[in-house]
């Protein structure tokens, strides 16, 4: 019974730590789209000696891998998760019934729980929020044109303006270009703070209240069609 409590108090330690200290994030982003109309996107995330990088690119099926003091531990595919991809019939069976794709059980309540959560709302619900997420620094390049020069003129006013009035930890480096054709560059690094448990607890209790007011939302309309 002894290392049971001695394994019970670790435990607790290590929740207790885990709830009150910070880790260090690092981030990158590329993307890159041309007139061609080829295109790729890669995002990486590093914590600590663990990176994950997600890829996707024109003709291409996205990935995401994992890696550890830079060996590669796993390469998932991430089409299979993406709802419409598994609903989407075979182009080359017209008529054919629709094809789903077999996810584990782990996968379905993976998505279960995203069903209940807006990203956008989300984010903006604990970006920059107290002791749960900060940004450090956070550096964009953009190299962009457009066939419309008019509209070129206008990306750049607008983020000029928008640098002006960031913080200092906002950087934004933009090269327009005028040979009115359809062409983007994105580079993006990050540093960010964040405080793992605290975030998974706001994470759920806002997927919790989300869930609560899509159910009482929903039992006005069902008592209405219940309605004769």
């Amino acid at each position: 019974m002894l290392w049971l409590a001695v394994c019970a108090l670790a435990l607790a330690l290590l929740g207790l730590l885990a709830y009150r200290l910070p880790l260090s994030l690092s981030s990158s982003l590329q993307a890159r789209a041309e007139p061609s109309g080829s295109w790729a996107v890669a995002l990486g995330l590093g914590l600590g000696p663990i990176a994950f990088t997600a890829i996707a690119a024109h003709g291409v099926e996205p990935f995401l891998t994992c890696h550890l003091f830079g060996k590669q531990l796993a390469r998932l595919p991430l089409s299979r998760w993406l709802r419409r991809s598994a609903q989407k019939p075979d182009p080359r069976e017209p008529g054919a019934p629709t094809k789903k794709v077999d996810l584990s059980r782990l996968e379905r309540a993976i998505a279960r729980f995203f069903q209940h959560l807006d990203p956008l709302e989300t984010l903006w619900a604990w970006w920059e929020k107290e002791r749960i997420f900060e940004v450090r620094s956070l550096e964009l390049d953009v190299e962009y044109s457009f066939r419309d020069v008019a509209l070129t003129g206008q990306i750049l006013a607008g983020l000029c303006m928008l640098s002006g009035v960031l913080p200092d930890r906002y950087v934004i480096n933009q090269t327009p270009g005028w040979a009115s054709e359809d062409r983007l560059a994105l580079t993006a690094d990050g540093r960010f703070r964040i405080w793992p448990v605290r975030l998974v607890v706001d994470v759920l209790g806002f997927v919790l209240k989300q869930t609560a007011v899509a159910r009482r939302s929903a039992v006005p309309v069902k008592r209405m069609t219940q309605t004769p």
